[in-house]
């Protein structure tokens, strides 16, 4: 079957389950969030397995007919009463969440379908990663919400990346050790704060552009001057990363 075919009968078999109600509301009912129902409704998406499951079993219809329309549409007496859990299972005590070895904290199951995980490169390593970020190796990866970064950085996870900074150049904006969330899409220098590249050293610094084919470059701190770069005499040996979007900071 055609992709958007399924994608307009799902939405078409969701709408009849829904009814009168109002969607957001239908969809908190029943326990799927807020980004998971934006893409079905929305955005022609279907559903994982586990999502889809959830919504048979809370509107009493059968799996197989939401996700592919195949009749019948209801689930039949007997199907439901094989379905439902026993006194014996009610009466009996909860799973556990998922422990995480090594770990006293728990992990709500289906977590991970509500989390992209960003990797997080080591700075002082990277000065390669101006050119050539698949050919870094992260150290490790770090858990942003798929909703936040879709809805409110506009971005794409494939494109962010998590630095540490370095130094005090800017100093009162950023810290030494803050943590930066940095997206590797947005290359063109413009007003704002991006990591760069000059030479074989990496920079968190605030660019602003200039008319003609020069940036300047500054620092927030004072002690360290200012100085404007001309993109067509220093093509290769200037360039930007990206554009640092979040930052993160420990508190001492």
């Amino acid at each position: 079957m055609d992709d958007s075919v399924q994608h307009s009968d799902f939405r078409h078999r969701l709408e009849l389950l829904i009814g009168s109600e109002k969607p957001y509301a239908w969809a908190a009912r029943i326990g799927i969030n807020k980004g998971s129902f934006t893409n079905m409704w929305y955005k022609g998406g279907v559903p994982r397995t586990a999502t889809a499951r959830k919504i048979a079993d809370s509107c009493g219809c059968r799996l197989e007919w939401l996700l592919y329309g195949d009749e019948p549409v209801w689930l039949e007496p007997e199907d439901i009463h094989a379905a439902s859990p026993s006194s014996a299972e009610m009466d009996a005590p909860l799973a556990p969440p998922i422990r995480v070895d090594g770990d006293d904290h728990f992990v709500p199951a289906g977590v991970h379908e509500e989390f992209c995980f960003i990797p997080r490169y080591n700075l002082k390593a990277s000065a390669g990663f101006g050119t050539s970020a698949s050919a870094e190796q992260p150290m490790f990866y770090m858990a942003f919400r798929r909703y936040w970064v879709k809805n409110y950085l506009n971005a794409s996870p494939r494109d962010l990346a998590v630095l540490s900074v370095k130094g005090d150049s800017m100093s009162g904006v950023l810290e030494d050790r803050d943590t930066i969330l940095v997206n590797t899409a947005e290359r063109n220098p413009g007003e704002g704060l991006f990591v760069i590249r000059i030479g074989d050293d990496i920079f968190v610094k605030q660019l602003q552009r200039l008319p003609g084919s020069a940036v300047q470059v500054k620092s927030a701190n004072p002690l360290y001057e200012t100085f404007t770069v001309d993109l067509v005499r220093t093509a290769g040996e200037f360039e930007v990363i990206g554009r640092v979007v979040w930052f993160g900071r420990q508190i001492a």
